[in-house]
């Protein structure tokens, strides 16, 4: 098997493990042994079950910044009401959200568990720039525009993993509550 695809490997069995069982339970030998791997490609390959776990919360905040700047590919043109494009703009990326329970799971257990460091925030930061930048048209100048997407990011993957553990439904009202959520506290920041 080549590196790269034991590095996949090893990223998805981290996704399946600390989803279902939580971080502190996903030990070296159980990451592994998910990915039908000797533990000791995780040192090989990530230096360590930290860095794994720091590298598939990269890999999974990868996906959904790209998503994000899919879903504001044309924000600059928004001819429509504020709120109805970004109703439009919030569906795409709550749909994202839900078409995948392990890695939603992972991203609010690793965002919140002690391997989550600050400095990893300025990596993420720069991760996000290119959406911060085309959504900063949209904002007063004096906007945190990184503070609200972090709000938002955290709103739709907490609720999202309610949702895919069915605590609450998975229909309109709860998108629209959802949303709505969020809404308003974007709304006194927009031009």
């Amino acid at each position: 098997m080549k590196t790269e695809d034991m590095r996949i490997s090893l990223i998805q069995s981290t996704i399946h493990t600390v989803s279902n069982l939580g971080i502190d339970r996903a030990t070296t030998k159980l990451l592994a042994g998910n990915a039908n791997l000797n533990e000791v490609y995780i040192y090989r390959i990530f230096g360590g079950k930290e860095e794994l776990f720091e590298e598939t919360f990269t890999y999974i905040d990868k996906q959904f910044a790209s998503h994000l700047v899919q879903c504001f590919s044309g924000v600059e043109r928004i001819t429509s009401p504020i709120k109805d494009s970004f109703r439009s703009f919030f569906s795409k990326i709550w749909a994202f959200a839900l078409t995948d329970k392990e890695r939603c799971s992972y991203f609010i257990r690793y965002y919140y568990s002690r391997y989550y460091t600050k400095g990893f925030s300025d990596e993420r930061k720069a991760l996000y720039e290119r959406v911060i930048n085309i959504a900063s048209t949209l904002f007063k100048p004096d906007t945190n525009v990184w503070w609200l997407f972090n709000y938002m990011l955290d709103i739709i993957f907490s609720s999202a993993v309610k949702v895919l553990r069915e605590e609450i439904p998975d229909n309109k009202e709860t998108e629209e509550n959802i949303f709505m959520l969020i809404y308003t506290a974007f709304e006194p920041h927009f031009k």
